[in-house]
């Protein structure tokens, strides 16, 4: 009797030691939050008419809309068409060069931003994630984006 106590005991306290190393606790991006909050129109403004097509890029700056900052550091929002009213924003800073706070270059129109300074390659179609070959292990950071087809309004958001 003695002996099943014991055994009782140790698997009671070794499960939840079992349990918290198997389960990996996900790390927060390492780009910090800033807010984000701006509507474009898509189909009466002639510097975001372009974004209908499936595939197009637009780097959007807070130039561009005129508020104070936008993305982290002020580098800009990357956004992305991927088809049939899908569209994704990204950060334009690479969170392999922090504590830099360098941008990535979005101008080459196939659905990719190139790190100029680590050499991260992030594919847009595939949630900014990084190329194999990428130093970086974290994607692009993210941010949620709502389209309404009826009034071409592209809202994005954090």
């Amino acid at each position: 009797m003695r002996h099943s106590k014991i055994h009782f005991f140790t698997i009671l306290f070794a499960l939840p030691l079992i349990f918290s190393l198997s389960c990996e606790r996900e790390q927060p991006h390492p780009i910090p939050d800033v807010y984000v909050n701006f509507t474009i129109e898509l189909f009466d403004d002639p510097e975001f008419f372009f974004l209908q097509t499936q595939g197009s890029t637009a780097v959007i700056y807070s130039y561009t809309l005129g508020v104070l900052g936008l993305g982290y550091n002020n580098n800009g929002i990357i956004i992305y068409n991927n088809g049939d009213g899908e569209f994704y924003a990204f950060d334009c800073t690479c969170p392999h060069d922090l504590p830099d706070n360098v941008a990535v270059d979005a101008t080459d129109q196939n659905g990719i931003a190139t790190c100029p300074v680590c050499g991260s390659r992030y594919v847009f179609p595939s949630m900014g994630a990084p190329t194999t070959d990428s130093p970086s292990n974290w994607p692009l950071k993210e941010y949620n984006t709502f389209y309404n087809p009826n009034t071409g309004f592209l809202t994005v958001t954090n």
